[in-house]
């Protein structure tokens, strides 16, 4: 499905645009501008395209969720597609996931939750999955400089139920974030899905 915008859009662009579209569905009805800024440029066809891509990836989430483990699906692809297409040929290649859960064991305890952790460079948000997968109830601070690695991060940590801040900036310099996002704010009195966009420019 994905690559059937590949005749008419970039797809490096059509990736950003189908996270961007994900994090309007899940801002409760507060990203609506941005929604349609962001649409204007597709078909309706395409538009289809983009809800039936959104339904497989929460698809994807939950066949995770009932066996009881973390994915990222977001970052799988993004490897894929940074290595074979971008323009730069710079691709991004995130740690493996069997790293990122032996790494997460060493450092955390299966008890100790209810702490605030930093994430200093996200990337798609797989330290703080394999985290979370030890022990639940923690808080997650995350940074990036890349866009795309925010809203991967966001996009992943919401649908794996993880409370989070996430900012685009430069961790090392402490900038003035591009924007930030909210990944299910008051998760656990309402059990609802949640990501809010802060534009901070």
């Amino acid at each position: 499905m994905f690559f059937g915008f590949e005749y008419k859009h970039n797809l490096n662009q059509v990736f950003d645009d189908l996270l961007t579209l994900i994090i309007c569905a899940m801002a409760r009805g507060t990203q609506e501008p941005l929604y349609f800024e962001t649409i204007k440029k597709y078909s309706r066809s395409e538009l289809e395209t983009f809800c039936k891509l959104f339904a497989e990836l929460v698809i994807i989430y939950e066949n995770s969720r009932i066996i009881n483990d973390w994915c990222d699906p977001l970052g799988e692809y993004y490897e894929c597609l940074t290595g074979n297409y971008k323009k730069s040929n710079f691709g991004q290649f995130f740690t493996p996931k069997a790293i990122c859960t032996m790494m997460a064991s060493f450092v955390i305890d299966k008890d100790d939750f209810g702490k605030t952790i930093n994430e200093p460079c996200s990337g798609s948000g797989r330290m703080v999955l394999a985290s979370n997968h030890v022990t639940k109830g923690n808080y997650y601070v995350c940074e990036d400089l890349d866009p795309i690695c925010c809203k991967m991060t966001a996009i992943n940590l919401c649908f794996h139920e993880i409370r989070a801040e996430i900012h685009c900036h430069n961790a090392l310099l402490m900038d003035k974030p591009r924007f930030s996002l909210a990944t299910n704010y008051e998760f656990w009195k309402n059990k609802t899905y949640s990501i809010l966009y802060y534009n901070n420019a």
